[in-house]
């Protein structure tokens, strides 16, 4: 089996031989050389060595643990407290036989230790292993920072998905609506998305989507759906439509595993009407101060998209006069709990969202929110999402 690191690759690491003894210092460096390693530097004392850490920022340290002076157990102190160098390899080479005296080898944050007299196979064989530890320890470092950058990228990416401030800003001055929103992922990429897009001058059509799961393979189906949505010529104005072609198309795509639950309305100012279609979101809050006043939930029944391709969506409408809201939100908000181990559930909300809508409608959100991340034990296990759809009285 080959290899993990090549010995091309650890070949010309750097390695600082510390020892008292000259006749020992020249041995291990010419077994090395003979080995195929290139980079090799020696110290008479411990205190040379610590002065050449910073200009050599060696790879390894080969370190006798007897010597005048600052002795090899000191050094690995040192070297355990430094900011720059407390990662360092250390090989420690003793002729301690005592079991208490090599196990504070270890203690002090040695990574191994080789017995004198030396045997040159070992010796050659142990710098070979701590050095491809090094080279691996580097790669995976390199990997994360490679892969944290990525998700990075694809976060940004996948927050210009979401309607932006223009957008949120327009719909306010054309139709009076109020929007008001919150995303967040609970890693660095979600399975969450929401959009909405004006119809025409009296109508406002919005969704609120979540795969299941998080993470790269839920932020993915995020991205195929944008790209359906704006692909497919689809007619916002018609939820129960929209659903059926999304479904169709995920269906196809999407693993056996794999599924969204997805709302999809449309907001009428002419009508006073909230048109909507949905397929086992979480049920959606309405609110009201118009001829039946109050706070309910509507039915969001129906089956996952994704699931089975032909499934047949319903719309259904209820009254959306002036001075009404509409708020959707993803499961994490009523399924993620607090330090006793509780949940809000529907329950919950409903009397949160009472409470607040008290102090004005568009204190809801803002308020649900605060509460929400001050409970909640974070990191929060799902996906977060809220959007308030305020239409208020004219003046």
């Amino acid at each position: 089996m080959d290899e993990a690191v090549k010995f091309s690759e650890i070949a010309d690491c750097k390695i600082l031989i510390v020892d008292d003894v000259a006749v020992l210092r020249t041995l291990i460096q010419t077994c090395l050389m003979k080995a195929g390693y290139t980079n090799i530097h020696v110290a008479e004392s411990g205190d040379i060595a610590l002065q050449m850490l910073d200009d050599l920022n060696p790879d390894l340290l080969i370190l006798d643990i007897v010597m005048p002076g600052t002795d090899g157990f000191e050094v690995c102190r040192r070297i355990c407290k430094s900011e720059t160098h407390s990662q360092l390899s250390i090989l420690i080479q003793t002729g301690m036989e005592a079991t208490q005296e090599r196990a504070e080898v270890f203690e002090v944050g040695a990574n191994d230790l080789i017995s004198k007299p030396i045997n040159v196979y070992e010796l050659v064989a142990r710098v070979k292993l701590q050095l491809q530890n090094v080279v691996l320890q580097r790669k995976e470092k390199a990997y994360q920072a490679r892969m944290e950058q990525e998700l990075h990228s694809a976060r940004i990416i996948q927050e210009s998905l979401l309607p932006t401030d223009e957008m949120i800003e327009a719909v306010h001055n054309n139709m009076q609506l109020q929007v008001q929103n919150h995303w967040k992922a609970s890693s660095e990429l979600g399975g969450d998305l929401w959009g909405m897009q004006q119809i025409d001058e009296n109508r406002l059509g919005f969704f609120i989507i979540d795969f299941s799961g998080h993470g790269v393979v839920s932020a993915l189906n995020t991205f195929r759906l944008h790209t359906l949505i704006n692909e497919s010529g689809l007619d916002w104005g018609d939820p129960k439509a929209c659903l059926q072609v999304v479904n169709a198309h995920l269906a196809k795509v999407l693993s056996v595993e794999q599924f969204a639950t997805l709302f999809w309305a449309v907001i009428d100012e002419k009508e006073n009407t909230l048109t909507y279609a949905s397929a086992a979101a979480p049920p959606v809050l309405v609110g009201t101060n118009g001829d039946v006043p109050g706070i309910h939930f509507i039915d969001t029944a129906g089956l996952p998209v994704g699931i089975v391709g032909d499934y047949q969506y319903d719309n259904q409408v209820i009254d959306f006069p002036e001075d009404s809201f509409v708020f959707v939100y993803s499961d994490a908000l009523i399924e993620s709990p607090d330090i006793e181990g509780k949940m809000w559930e529907e329950e919950g909300l409903m009397l949160r969202t009472k409470k607040y809508a008290v102090e004005g409608y568009d204190q809801i959100l803002p308020k649900l929110l605060t509460e929400f991340l001050k409970v909640s034990v974070p990191p929060i296990p799902d996906d977060l999402t809220t959007v308030c759809f305020i239409r208020p009285k004219s003046e």
